[in-house]
Formats: C-alpha cells, sequence, structure tokens
C-alpha cells in the first residue's frame, strides 16, 4: 500500500560522546477538583465515588551536549495531538518537537477524548479541566527542566509474567519490560526509574478516581529507591489486558489484583535495573516524522461533526494527522506510536529495532490517540470488530510501520559482538542444530516455555530451551525437566529439520520416537522456520 499523503519532516541531531548526560524528573498532580466524567468501558460514568487515589504527569527531562528531550507521562486514557501540541507551545524548557507526551491510557480518569459523556451527543471533556491539564503537563516539564543535573544512565530489561494476557489470540503476548533509571552522578541518588510495558490499567472499574495499577508502581518504586517512577505503556492493543484474578471480588473494585500487578511490574523492574551497568558516555539521536491517513470511521466522523470530539489542524477535511518518533539514548531505542498499537505489530517493530540499540522502549499512545492500530491484514477480521469500531481506519498500522522504517534508515546500526565460527571440533550434526536454532520465530513462541531432549543416536544427548522468546541448545541437562523426549538417530534427525524427510513418515515407521506431550513435540513445526 503506497504512504498516502505523508507529510515528512526528519531530524537527525547528534550529540558527540563525552558532551556529558544531565536529566531531571518532577511530577504534578493532574486529579479534578470537580466530578468529571470518567473514560473507558461506557459512556455517562460520573466519578460519584470521589477519588481513591490521584492522578499524575511525570516528566524525565534528558540533555546530551546542547540537545535536550522530555518524555512526560499522563495517567489519562490518552490526549488528542492537537493538545499535546497546547502543552508544547507552553513549555519554555524544551523544544517544542522534543516534548514527548504519552498516557497510560488507564480507564479510571477523566474522559479527555470526548466519546464518555452523558449521551452519545454530548461530550465528556471538560474544557476547564483540559486548560488545566495543558498547563500542568508543561509546568511539570519546566519543573523537571530546572532540575538538570550531571547524571549516569543504566538500562536493563526483564520478563513480567502473570499480569497481562491476550484476550484476543493467547499465544501472541509480549511479557518484556524495558526499564532506564538516572541517578545523580553526584551522589548516586535516583532521579527518575521509567519502566515500558504492555497492559491496559483497566483492573478497576467503578465512580472512582484512580490511576489502577500504576498507583502502587508509583508507591512501591519510590519508597524502594526514590526518585520519580514513571510508567509508560507499550503496544497494548487488541487486546492486552490484565490478566484475571478473583473471581470472587466485586466487579470493579478488584484492589487486591490491581495493587498486586502494580507491585509486581515494579519489583521485576527494579531487581533488573539493579544488575544494569550505569555511564554517562552516551549520545543523543533524535528523528521524528508526520504522516497523514484518511479517517474512515464513521462513527468518529459524526462524534467530530456534533462537537463531542473536538475538530483542530489534526482531525480535520476527513483525514488524520499523527506523528512517530525515534530516539536513541546510549544503547537504548525509543519510538513513539500514536495509539494502542497491536501486540503483533509491537513484536515485529522490537525485532527491526533491536540491530540499532537494547533494550527497545515502544511507547504506546504517545503524542496523540488514534484508538486502535490493527495490521492490515487483521483490521477486517471478526475477531477485532470491537477493535475496529474504536479505530480511525485501515491505513494507520501500515503508514506508522512505514514511518518507522523510514526512520531506522537514517541510523546507523550499532556495534555487534561479532558471533564465533563454528569450532573445528564441531560435529556436522552440532552445526546443523546451531543452524536450525537460527530459524527460531520469537514472535511465534510469544511467552511459551519448554525444554526438549533430543537424544540422536550417533550424535549423543542434547537439551533445547524455548523460553523468554529464545531457543538455545546445550548438551547439559536432566531427563526430569524436559516435557518431551525425542529419539531418533542423528542422520534422521537432521534430515528432518533441514526439511529432507517428513516429520510424520519417520514417526510411522518407528525411526523417530517421541515421548511425553505429542501436542508441545509437534509446536516445534510451529516455532521454527
Amino acid at each position: 500500500m503506497r504512504l498516502l499523503a505523508t507529510t515528512l519532516s526528519l531530524v537527525l541531531l547528534l550529540a558527540s560522546w563525552a558532551q556529558g548526560l544531565q536529566a531531571g524528573a518532577a511530577a504534578n498532580k493532574i486529579t479534578p477538583t470537580k466530578q468529571v466524567f470518567l473514560a473507558g468501558y461506557a459512556s455517562n460514568r460520573p466519578n460519584t465515588g470521589g477519588v481513591h487515589d490521584d492522578i499524575w504527569a511525570r516528566a524525565l527531562v534528558v540533555q546530551v551536549g546542547n540537545e535536550r528531550i522530555a518524555i512526560v507521562v499522563c495517567d489519562l486514557l490518552g490526549l488528542l495531538r492537537d493538545d499535546v501540541q497546547r502543552i508544547r507551545q507552553q513549555v519554555k524548557s524544551v523544544p517544542p518537537n522534543r516534548v514527548m507526551v504519552l498516557c497510560t491510557h488507564v480507564h479510571s480518569a477523566p474522559d479527555t477524548i470526548g466519546l464518555w459523556g452523558p449521551t452519545p451527543t454530548q461530550s465528556g471533556r471538560d474544557n476547564e479541566y483540559m486548560n488545566f491539564v495543558i498547563e500542568t503537563v508543561a509546568k511539570t516539564v519546566d519543573e523537571a527542566a530546572s532540575k538538570l543535573q550531571p547524571a549516569l544512565v543504566g538500562f536493563a530489561k526483564t520478563t513480567i509474567e502473570g499480569v497481562a494476557k491476550n484476550y484476543r489470540i493467547e499465544q501472541i503476548l509480549d511479557t518484556e519490560a524495558a526499564v532506564m533509571q538516572f541517578r545523580s552522578k553526584a551522589d548516586g541518588k535516583v532521579i527518575a526509574t521509567l519502566t515500558n510495558f504492555a497492559c491496559h490499567p483497566e483492573v478497576l472499574n467503578n465512580d472512582q478516581l484512580t490511576s489502577d495499577f500504576c498507583h502502587w508502581y508509583y508507591q512501591t518504586v519510590e519508597r524502594a529507591v526514590g526518585g520519580v517512577a514513571i510508567f509508560a505503556n507499550g503496544a497494548l492493543g487488541g487486546m492486552i489486558s490484565p490478566a484475571p484474578g478473583d473471581p470472587n471480588a466485586p466487579k470493579g473494585r478488584d484492589w487486591a489484583r490491581a495493587e498486586r500487578f502494580g507491585t509486581t511490574i515494579a519489583n521485576r523492574a527494579l531487581e533488573a535495573i539493579a544488575k544494569a551497568a550505569f555511564t554517562d558516555s552516551v549520545t543523543l539521536q533524535h528523528i521524528e516524522m508526520t504522516y497523514t491517513v484518511p479517517l474512515e470511521n464513521e462513527n468518529f466522523k459524526r462524534a467530530l461533526a456534533a462537537g463531542v470530539i473536538p475538530t483542530g489542524p489534526s482531525l480535520a477535511d476527513g483525514k488524520v494527522t499523527t506523528e512517530s518518533h525515534l530516539i536513541r539514548l546510549g544503547d537504548a531505542v525509543m519510538f513513539t506510536m500514536p495509539g494502542e498499537v497491536q501486540p503483533n505489530i509491537g513484536i515485529f517493530l522490537k525485532r527491526r529495532f533491536a540491530m540499532f540499540g537494547d533494550p527497545v522502549f515502544l511507547f504506546g499512545l504517545a503524542n496523540d490517540e488514534l484508538g486502535y492500530i490493527l495490521a492490515p491484514p487483521d483490521y477486517y477480521l471478526d475477531i477485532y470488530s470491537y477493535e475496529r469500531s474504536m479505530s480511525v481506519g485501515s491505513e494507520i498500522g501500515h503508514e506508522m510501520v512505514q514511518a518507522a522504517r523510514q526512520m531506522m534508515a537514517r541510523l546507523t546500526p550499532r556495534t555487534m559482538t561479532p558471533v564465533a565460527a563454528a569450532p573445528a571440533e564441531k560435529s556436522p550434526v552440532e552445526q546443523e542444530l546451531e543452524k536450525y536454532l537460527q530459524r527460531f520465530r520469537p514472535d511465534r513462541a510469544g511467552n511459551f516455555k519448554a525444554t526438549y531432549r533430543l537424544v540422536l543416536e550417533g550424535a549423543g544427548e542434547f537439551y533445547l530451551r524455548i523460553a523468554d522468546g529464545k531457543a538455545t541448545l546445550s548438551r547439559e541437562g536432566s531427563p526430569s525437566e524436559a516435557a518431551v523426549t525425542i529419539k531418533a538417530p542423528a542422520q534422521v534427525f537432521v534430515a528432518i529439520i533441514t526439511g529432507k524427510r517428513d516429520p510424520l513418515d519417520a514417526y510411522n515407521t518407528g525411526e523417530l520416537q517421541i515421548e511425553g506431550d505429542i501436542g508441545i513435540a509437534q509446536y516445534l513445526l510451529f516455532v521454527f522456520e
């Protein structure tokens, strides 16, 4: 599909090594002081239950040499790009196109889009509250910039399981969380800890204002290490939501589950970053791109015409103009996505960005809220009928990925540690097994875990382990850990994995024997090309 009506603005800014890293952070409440309509789930949800916990704007400003960038995350369902532009206009300390405004996508915060008012034809946006949010977010960025100090940064990634679930296709789930932490170069105190993980903050669904599990994430991190805790959501679309909890808990009021999930995310992030190496020798690169697509959603068109959703330069004339940014700070890469991106797109982007940095941060609900962003082949599937009803259209996913590709083309791949050639003493069977590992598909494996024991006559015993989106091979292991034992003459097994022999034929002749769960054995055909 061709790039439609795309406005391209690419800016590449590089700061030289040893210019020094600075960081500052700040947080301010954006809790409304009057009753508002809550966003998400259904219309006409006033917060008659008051405030359970405050909602926040949490900002991080980073400077390398003369280049400065801001990341501010709000406990809101989302902010339209034209509102983000208003925030940027009020920020005094950071260039407008270097201000990234993200939202956690919490469903128990005020309606900032307009779709959840008292009736379908009445907006849920409160203009007085919106002005307050815009002023406070801009103020928070400037406050963070005023606290800039020489800093060290560390990056880490970890796996968080049992918190998120894909309620559409369970096997497609990114359980990886990326973490960055900034510490004062003077005294080692933590300035900010940012965790990027994909999951709708929608454990709770009642009449109270709350930041959902993010509240306990903030509390846990800040009590443990200090500084400002920031949660940035990822590719949470289609439909990455909190895993089920106690079926006996009151509907929408499972506070214990929200606390458990927020605490789990925090603790896993802190464990990972505690092992990270910290440095101030980093470069800062920034690329941005704007792009335009048709507005196809008829319900959104009617809402715009009725004034339920506000019009503006980014939403006009039947078109949507939005943006993405690519940032490389030291070893890490960050990419901004203007809505709720489908997880398979997120996994694809992480794999592509990995050649330019590690870890990869995918920032969802960034600088815009265009609803669900689906891959073109998925857009018209019945399973995504709800997501389709809350998406601007079928082209936004393609255009965003195209923008990512074009921005990647402007980056130089990072220096990779060369992979050593296979030692001469390795047998032909071992070399074929190593080639087999290169055909592993982590996007298909998701969070699947299993150990396979391979007993290959003439070559010995191997253990093939699949976990955390990786496949590894070792001669070390115990038969007790294997879910499946596969036995075959070495030459038969090599013929199977190289496509020269049909596995079913070998199984029927008895040359290939399987002990254990045959379904898990067959899964190898799916996760290896």
